[in-house]
């Protein structure tokens, strides 16, 4: 029974080493029926598992596919954030409260000001919309490797949140405590590429090292 299990762990361990030590995962199971007891087998291909699970973590494509699920989840995050804003800015439509406009009448905006603001609503609805779809896209191309398609999404998103940014500031230039949806976006706009970049250059560094 043992030394099934020790083969079964064998077997994970060798699954779990990166592509360029797979090698390794013969050879710890040839050592596993090499060994003279079953409690030895057992010992030995437990620390083949850690000693993969080392491999693993320590290997530079893991680190890098790592990144970029990270990245992409994020990304799908932030899209599920955008739909919210849309459907709730669709409530506000239909008659619900909106607070961007209660933080405005607080601040004394002028009736021409909230006149143009709900001018302006319906196209920043849009916007999220469009915000949400293009995000979704750059996370489903990011997870899949497809950089060209992903680039495309994320230059999308970047232009749809520059017409957000300036439809806002076209209505409310300057108020101090207003909310602004869009200002940090822009921000992840810029910084998410520089990260993927940056990713790269270390993927790169990292294959000419080894």
């Amino acid at each position: 029974m043992m030394r099934r299990v020790a083969y079964a762990l064998g077997d994970i361990a060798s699954r779990l080493l990166p592509k360029v030590h797979r090698p390794w995962g013969d050879a710890m199971i040839a050592e596993i029926g090499h060994a003279d007891a079953d409690r030895a087998a057992l010992g030995f291909a437990i620390g083949c598992v850690v000693a993969a699970l080392r491999a693993r973590v320590c290997d530079g494509e893991t680190r890098f596919s790592a990144g970029l699920w990270s990245i992409a989840l994020l990304t799908a995050f932030f899209a599920v954030l955008r739909f919210e804003c849309a459907v709730n800015g669709v409530w506000v439509l239909l008659g619900a409260p909106d607070r961007m406009e209660e933080a405005l009448l607080q601040h004394g905006a002028t009736r021409s000001l909230i006149a143009s603001y709900e001018a302006g609503r319906p196209f920043v609805i849009l916007c999220f919309l469009a915000l949400g779809c293009t995000e979704l896209a750059a996370a489903w191309s990011l997870s899949r490797r497809d950089y060209r398609r992903f680039l495309c999404a994320w230059c999308a998103a970047f232009f749809v949140a520059a017409i957000a940014v300036a439809i806002q500031l076209s209505i409310v230039w300057s108020a101090p405590g207003l909310p602004s949806e869009f200002h940090p976006l822009l921000m992840q706009a810029i910084a998410v590429p520089a990260l993927l970049a940056w990713s790269q250059t270390r993927r790169e560094h990292v294959r000419r090292m080894q």
